[in-house]
């Protein structure tokens, strides 16, 4: 057979760009270097029409009419990520482009898809990047709501790391945040997380001390916005000094808007009992029914507080308890330990309490007799090598216990090892089940 070794003069016309190729010299010739295509293998009329397409999108947005499914997955694979997100929703849905966009613009954060739709993932990113960089400057409320009417009908969890505040007047005690939460969660429907936190992760020149506290205004709004997000399952608040009037209100919001709250967490909030008193207070008989975790990580709680929390969550399916940071010493200690029975514990944590040997009684009852508990940490606290070794002799009758952390607490490192490998053994025997 043979094969043809020129091009039809046609067919160079219709493939050359005459701006392109120039003939330095008659003698010379074409010039191969400035050819947009292999002559010996130029692209097809198909591949040219899609790439066309891609490249006059913004004029003419064409995606479903594009009639093979080759032809629009390569159409996906050469659109320009630099058109407005708005005109990229309303014509693409599929996960293969929303992926390479994301991680095109955000090639450092792994997210955890968890066969979730990638357009819903990149419209939670999205729209959390712009709250957490909208300055006073740059407010305008119409451009939110567009914003917000863009990403409400795909997200499903807000994930807010900082909140600009408005550097109003450095003599005011508390400065209002700029974003507006009430008309942020008011317009997301279908929010099941809210995860906020009001710090700054950046300061610029004008900072101040105290510049983003969190400010009665800012909890009144968000208060207003959680009392209409009638489908979230999940809400936590980070790093925010929250008194007594302000749980109060969070309290009253979360039980007249979340009838269906899973998950509370209030970390390295600065409460105190007061604070927490307060939003027990608040709270009906019938409130929070499905919560299973609540997360009161470093919060200045003591004895106090505890014994209000104990007889509230004693009527609640409590699975996961996390007091840390907390200096609620043995008697608070013994006061949870108290309600186990009546709870269905999953996931203790206790580390850093203050706790010492005088709770030795009731942690030994406990380790021994409580067979939903899965999870123990007890670590950073004051123990001795004696209540290592009484635990070592228990151990061996709870099977359940998956991990025991009793990490810097003065036990033996040997009573440790011992405890490490019955626990070990729990692991493979549920592995294996």
């Amino acid at each position: 057979m043979k094969y043809p070794n020129t091009v039809d003069r046609n067919t160079l016309k219709a493939y050359i760009d005459p701006k392109v190729v120039r003939r330095h010299k008659p003698q010379d010739g074409l010039n191969s270097l400035d050819l947009k295509w292999n002559v010996n293998s130029p692209e097809s009329l198909q591949i040219l029409s899609i790439e066309a397409l891609a490249e006059s999108w913004t004029i003419n947005p064409v995606y479903s009419e594009v009639p093979f499914d080759v032809e629009r997955n390569y159409l996906l694979d050469i659109l320009s990520l630099d058109f407005p997100v708005a005109d990229l929703s309303a014509k693409i849905q599929e996960d293969v482009f929303w992926e390479r966009f994301f991680m095109s613009r955000w090639p450092q954060c792994c997210p955890q898809t968890r066969d979730r739709p990638w357009i819903k993932v990149f419209m939670e990113k999205y729209l959390a990047e712009k709250l957490e960089n909208l300055r006073s400057d740059d407010y305008e409320e119409e451009r939110l709501v567009q914003l917000l009417e863009l990403c409400a009908p795909h997200v499903e969890n807000l994930i807010v790391n900082q909140l600009q505040p408005s550097m109003a007047s450095v003599e005011s005690e508390h400065n209002d945040h700029v974003v507006p939460l009430n008309i942020v969660l008011s317009n997301l429907q279908e929010l099941r997380k809210i995860d906020l936190t009001f710090d700054l992760k950046n300061v610029g020149t004008n900072f101040f001390l105290g510049c983003a506290n969190i400010s009665a205004n800012d909890i009144k709004k968000l208060s207003e916005g959680l009392a209409k997000c009638f489908e979230l399952q999940d809400f936590r608040l980070h790093s925010s000094k929250l008194d007594a009037q302000m749980l109060k209100q969070l309290a009253v919001a979360l039980d007249k808007g979340c009838p269906n709250l899973e998950v509370l967490s209030f970390p390295h909030c600065r409460c105190g009992d007061a604070g927490l008193v307060a939003f027990v207070e608040a709270l009906g008989s019938d409130s929070f029914p499905n919560i299973h975790t609540l997360i009161l990580t470093n919060n200045f709680l003591t004895f106090d507080g505890i014994l209000n929390l104990a007889t509230v969550i004693k009527r609640r399916k409590i699975q996961k308890l996390d007091l840390r940071l907390n200096p609620i010493k043995a008697n608070g200690a013994s006061g949870i330990f108290g309600i186990l029975k009546d709870i269905p514990i999953r996931e203790l944590n206790l580390s850093c309490c203050s706790l010492d040997n005088s709770m030795s009684f009731m942690l030994l009852k406990i380790v021994e007799e409580c067979k939903s508990l899965e999870r123990l940490n007890l670590s950073v606290n004051r123990f001795t090598h004696e209540l290592g070794e009484q635990i070592t002799e228990i151990i061996p009758r709870n099977t359940n216990l998956l991990e025991f952390d009793l990490r810097n607490t003065e036990v033996s490192t040997i009573s440790r090892m011992i405890i490490d490998d019955y626990v070990l053994k729990n692991q493979l025997r549920k592995n294996s089940q």
